[in-house]
Order: C-alpha cells, then sequence, then structure tokens
C-alpha cells in the first residue's frame, strides 16, 4: 500500500478512536454549543423545506427507495456489478447502527437546541452523513470513472450527489437531530467504509 494512503489512514483511525473518546467523556461541549446555535440561526431564513429535503434520503422512508431506485436503474441499464455495489451501503448503514449503541450519546434536546425533527437512535455518529458519504459518495466515483453513462446524466447525477454529502451535515445540525461532533464521526467513518467499497469496485 502507498506510504502516503497508510499515512492517511492511520490519521483517519486516530481521529475517530480520539473523537469517539471525547464524545463519550463529554457527552455536550462548548464546540457543539457554539455550531448549533450558529447553524440554527438560518432559521430566521426559514431554510427548513430545504434542509428536511436534504435530509430525505436518509430517514427510514427515503433511505431504501433511493437505494433500491439507484441500485434497480443500474441494473435495468445493464451496470450489474454497480447495481450490486448499491446493496453494499446498507452494511455500513448496519454497523453504524451497533455504534451508535455502544457509544450510546444523548441527541441535542428542547433544552440545548431548536428540535425541528425528533429520532429515538442515539447520536453518534450521524447515520444520515455516514449513508450520504457511502451512497452518494459511491454514485459520484461511478459517475467520474464509468465513461458509458451519458454525460449529462454523469454530471447531474455527480453534481447532486457532492451537494448532497456537503450539506446533510448543516442539514442535521440546523434540524436539531445531531451535534456538530456527531456529523464530523459521520465523515470519518462514512469515508472508511466508502473507501473499503471503492477498493474493491475500482480493482477491476
Amino acid at each position: 500500500m502507498n506510504k502516503h494512503l497508510l499515512a492517511f489512514y492511520a490519521l483517519v483511525a486516530v481521529s475517530i478512536i480520539g473523537l469517539t473518546f471525547v464524545v463519550q467523556r463529554y457527552p455536550i461541549s462548548g464546540f457543539d454549543f457554539y455550531m448549533t446555535r450558529e447553524i440554527q440561526g438560518l432559521q430566521r431564513g426559514n431554510f427548513t423545506p430545504l434542509m428536511e429535503f436534504i435530509s430525505f434520503f436518509g430517514n427510514s422512508v427515503g433511505m431504501p427507495i433511493s437505494v433500491v431506485f439507484a441500485s434497480l436503474i443500474f441494473y435495468l441499464t445493464y451496470h450489474r456489478r454497480e447495481a450490486g455495489f448499491t446493496f453494499a451501503v446498507v452494511l455500513p448503514d448496519l454497523f453504524n447502527l451497533l455504534l451508535k449503541i455502544l457509544v450510546h450519546r444523548p441527541r441535542p434536546t428542547l433544552e440545548n437546541a431548536k428540535i425541528l425533527l425528533k429520532f429515538n437512535q442515539s447520536s453518534f455518529p450521524s447515520g444520515h452523513v455516514v449513508h450520504y458519504v457511502v451512497f452518494f459518495g459511491f454514485l459520484l466515483a461511478v459517475m467520474i470513472v464509468n465513461k458509458k453513462i451519458p454525460s449529462f446524466w454523469r454530471i447531474l447525477i455527480g453534481t447532486l450527489s457532492a451537494f448532497l454529502i456537503l450539506t446533510v451535515s448543516i442539514s442535521r445540525i440546523y434540524l436539531g437531530a445531531h451535534w456538530a461532533t456527531d456529523v464530523i464521526g459521520g465523515y470519518l467513518f462514512g469515508f472508511v467504509y466508502l473507501g473499503i467499497i471503492l477498493k474493491f469496485y475500482l480493482s477491476r
């Protein structure tokens, strides 16, 4: 393995371990309070419909529909390998649920944030962010490397995927569903899972 890539993964692993320790030791930090206050200040501009749309693809309805739809489209357009890998995003989602149970960090409450959406699961790491990085990250990678897909769809799907990956973190904090450190953890875990999937996908 390339030394630089190995060093990068080592840094990510140390960051994950360190962040997990911090959120267990200090469930609510000044940094989290600050980021929540700043991002939820956007509520005065009524961005709620946009933020709910961004988060839709990770909820109990939007997530399975989008995964099945993307896999079906790949299959019907004779991209069978991509169709199979699309379903692989379910594995990181399941692992993330187990991790949430182990860390068991409480979500923001009405005492410390404006809650627009309520959830029963634990908070760390953000399942939405993990799913978006893995699912939309894989779609983005396919749009970049697969030249057989028409350019229009490659640009459209690639741009939408990148947009959702970048904005889901803001959406989760804005809606009061997660702390900033939850979404940071989601990105760290998500890129690890995505790297594993892409290693196998790009091997051919």
